[in-house]
């Protein structure tokens, strides 16, 4: 099943935030490998899939996925999170994490 999430770059890996209890956050827990490709707004992807690695970020490493986020999005970043992780965060409960994501490096001549 694909999820979309705002993913942002910051030294070398990928990091989204999220809803705590969310699944995608269950499944990360449970099964660190993921697939991640470019998509558009509705999750539709656009481009190849990448495969890496996936890990919940303690809460004193939340801050790097948000600096993150707030580089790459800016206002809309800021926005997200107050109107509408604010009514996730209500339907699931619980606090909002940061994930960071690892890609596997790719070797010349792979197709992904």
């Amino acid at each position: 099943m694909s999820t979309p999430v705002w993913l942002a770059p910051a030294g070398g890996s990928l990091y989204a935030y999220t809803p705590g209890r969310s699944w995608k956050v269950q499944r990360i827990r449970q099964k660190s490998t993921v697939e991640v490709a470019p998509s558009n707004f509705a999750g539709e992807p656009h481009d190849d899939w990448w495969h890496g690695h996936a890990r919940v970020l303690p809460a004193s490493e939340l801050r790097v996925a948000k600096r993150a986020l707030t580089a790459k999005y800016g206002n809309k970043f800021r926005w997200f999170t107050i109107v509408t992780l604010v009514g996730r965060l209500r339907k699931y409960g619980g606090r909002a994490v940061g994930l960071e994501i690892s890609l596997d490096r790719v070797t010349p001549g792979d197709n992904r």
